[in-house]
């Protein structure tokens, strides 16, 4: 089931993969808000570089979608954050073989693992940047 969390990666996700500057801009200025300047940039450049590593290694190519339902492959990469924000990293390789082919999983989690301060619990991450 889709959550507000996952909303708000995806809003964030879409608007750096799209062509559209003003929404990039936006959604930086977004990310420096919450979860704070710091771990926003880092999210931002995150975001650019997972987003880089699956059009140019998707297995079923990557584009950006505008539809409210997340797609097959944003849902999968969804997973994929979830599990490496639970610790579960076999189940984070297990989603991000259906991204990417076996050599290229270790770069996808690599370069999406600071995409996990969208799921950091409530009493760290995102939160505790507004104290």
């Amino acid at each position: 089931m889709t959550d507000q969390d996952d909303l708000l990666f995806l809003s964030h996700l879409r608007a750096h993969g799209c062509d559209c500057a003003l929404r990039r801009e936006r959604s930086k200025e977004a990310l420096a808000a919450e979860p704070g300047r710091a771990a926003g940039r880092v999210a931002g450049w995150a975001l650019g570089r997972t987003l880089d590593h699956l059009q140019r290694f998707g297995r079923r190519g990557w584009s950006v979608s505008d539809s409210i339902v997340p797609t097959a492959q944003e849902h999968r990469l969804i997973q994929v954050i979830r599990a490496l924000a639970a610790y579960d990293y076999e189940g984070a390789k297990q989603a991000a073989l259906w991204l990417v082919p076996e050599r290229e999983v270790a770069a996808l989690l690599d370069r999406a693992a600071p995409l996990t301060v969208f799921y950091a619990p409530r009493g760290e991450g995102r939160r505790a940047a507004q104290a």
